[in-house]
């Protein structure tokens, strides 16, 4: 455990840096790594991650909100992101990836969620970071389910894919037509 911090560490920071800029990043990084093994962890923590805020921020919103729609939603994303880590979890060739912990980037989010009073603007925050999370879950699924080089992690990328890219379209509804 202690020996693989630092490498979980180094993966944190650069993967926080990048995916606070753009979604196309996430890409590169398991491209960069693909077939050296090193892409396979990438995957896992980045996915692991974005799950488990999936989760979190979902049970944040479900004790606070009474918005129906994002109620209904919170509840999905903490259904579906549950069995995506389960099935993740149950991979030998994932449980030694998997990061301990949200990165920095993961918990100053929720911190956010937390710091909201207002629950409109707690309803708001939230969408907001359902669309960017899964623009960039949608980013490193399709990165690793073409290029991913372990097959039992590509074939769980392609499996769940299609349910992360609907999870992207429902964030986008909810947040409404825009007016520019």
């Amino acid at each position: 455990m202690r020996r693989r911090a630092p490498l979980t560490n180094a993966f944190a920071t650069g993967l926080t840096a990048g995916l606070a800029t753009a979604p196309v990043h996430a890409q590169s990084l398991i491209e960069r790594f693909a077939g050296t093994g090193v892409g396979a962890t990438t995957f896992v923590q980045m996915a692991s991650i974005s799950d488990n805020f999936e989760i979190e921020s979902s049970r944040l919103v479900l004790a606070r909100s009474t918005h129906p729609q994002i109620r209904d939603f919170a509840q999905r994303m903490i259904e579906h992101h549950t069995k995506i880590s389960t099935e993740m979890r149950a991979l030998p060739e994932a449980t030694t990836r998997m990061p301990a912990s949200l990165d920095e980037r993961h918990s100053n989010m929720l911190q956010t969620l937390r710091a909201q009073e207002d629950v409109d603007l707690l309803n708001r925050y939230y969408v907001q970071q359902q669309i960017e999370g899964h623009t960039e879950a949608v980013t490193i699924y399709e990165a690793y389910a073409s290029g991913g080089e372990v097959p039992a992690l590509k074939a769980l990328a392609q499996r769940h894919l299609p349910m992360i890219r609907e999870h992207l379209a429902a964030a986008r509804a909810l947040q409404g037509p825009r007016t520019e």
